[in-house]
């Protein structure tokens, strides 16, 4: 028993602390978790622009050690190559994008995925090449070049 009064009532705070936060950790795992099961259904299910979404959603709900995110950065990955093999460079460009816009969206004093960004940054170039080629084969003269927002920097 802590007989200092101000000692006692810094560890009850801190104690009520770490509850808090684990509290929140775990809804948040959680959640994150059931959206990548959400999204693994869709992908089996061959509904990959629910999947896109779900997840997106799971690498928002970002938590340290939850292997459900490099999962869903993978399916995110994944997708999008199979949009890009069928010539389908809108919704490759929105797996892509969805993938590091999520790492971007989950930084804070650290950016989680950083290895994911770098390799989706390269591949966004790539597709609107693709895709800048596709529109002049298919319209027989030069398309005008979509140019991508320059990313937000690293903290």
């Amino acid at each position: 028993m802590i007989k200092n009064k101000g000692l006692r009532f810094a560890a009850g705070a801190a104690v009520l602390l770490f509850i808090m936060v684990a509290m929140v950790w775990i809804k948040t795992y959680a959640y994150g978790h059931g959206q990548f099961v959400d999204g693994e259904k869709a992908f089996k299910a061959n509904d990959l622009k629910t999947a896109v979404t779900d997840y997106e959603t799971a690498i928002h709900m970002y938590t340290p050690f939850g292997g459900y995110v490099d999962a869903s950065a993978a399916r995110l990955w994944e997708i999008g190559q199979g949009y890009e093999n069928v010539g389908d460079y809108d919704w490759a460009l929105i797996a892509y994008r969805s993938l590091r816009s999520s790492f971007y969206a989950v930084r804070s004093f650290y950016t989680p995925g950083q290895g994911w960004i770098e390799r989706t940054e390269k591949q966004i170039d790539a597709v609107l090449e693709k895709q800048k080629a596709q529109n002049m084969n298919t319209k027989g003269q030069a398309a005008p070049a979509k140019t991508e927002a320059a990313a937000p920097a690293s903290k």
